[in-house]
């Protein structure tokens, strides 16, 4: 037994270590605290919704708007009936929903050009697959005859072309004999396809498609200088 204690105090023995205290001059460590959630702002989740909302409003509504669209063929100018269609008497609108009739896209252009119009069309007007045709002046059972009228036989303006006019034969020069002529009187329907200025610059020549039975006896008053021209109402 002294042995063992002897060799204790001698410090042989087993070593027992001592807990390190802390350092008086180390700062105390602050835990830290927890993360809070954000808090949320009912307005402008509100905004947000209704930002969305409006978005896809105006997203459709361009969308159906271009999806509608729809360029077809106008008249740039006036064309007349008879006359041959043009490429500058064209021009392209842009429709909008459903057209208000037949058209003509603007891609059946080369379709158009060349052809006649089949009636008088204003410009501004729609090119319609109607309005336009292969037929040329006159067509069957009609004739064209020339007339030239001096000054007081027909109007002096409103011979555009297509107009509707009356053909009055008128009587003839007298002659002695008394004979009674069963055309004096006599109209004849018909409607004008031109008209211009006499050569004299004082008659009006004018090109008038009429019943073809009825051409001859038109050209013969009109060589005798027996024709009136009347204006009749319409277009």
């Amino acid at each position: 037994m002294s042995l063992d204690v002897e060799a204790t105090r001698n410090g042989s023995g087993p070593s027992r270590r001592r807990p390190s205290r802390p350092s008086p001059d180390a700062a105390p460590s602050t835990p830290v605290p927890p993360r809070l959630p954000g808090r949320r702002n009912p307005r402008w989740i509100a905004l947000g919704v209704v930002a969305i909302c409006l978005g896809g409003l105006l997203s459709y509504a361009v969308y159906a708007r271009i999806s509608t669209e729809t360029r077809v063929l106008a008249l740039a100018s006036t064309l007349y009936r008879g006359e041959v269609v043009e490429a500058g008497d064209l021009t392209s609108v842009v429709l909008h929903g459903q057209p208000p009739g037949p058209t003509v896209s603007v891609a059946d252009q080369a379709g158009v050009v060349g052809k006649r119009a089949a009636f008088d069309l204003p410009a501004g007007s729609l090119v319609a697959p109607g309005s336009v045709t292969d037929t040329a002046l006159p067509g069957d059972g009609r004739s064209v005859v020339g007339l030239r009228l001096a000054t007081g036989r027909a109007p002096a303006t409103l011979l555009d072309p297509s107009s509707p006019v009356r053909v009055v034969a008128l009587p003839a020069p007298a002659n002695g004999s008394g004979a009674r002529d069963s055309l004096v009187g006599k109209t004849y329907a018909g409607r004008v396809v031109g008209s211009t200025p006499g050569a004299d610059g004082t008659s009006t020549v004018v090109d008038l498609e009429v019943d073809a039975g009825q051409a001859p006896t038109i050209a013969s008053l009109a060589a005798q200088d027996r024709i009136a021209l009347v204006r009749d109402a319409g277009s």
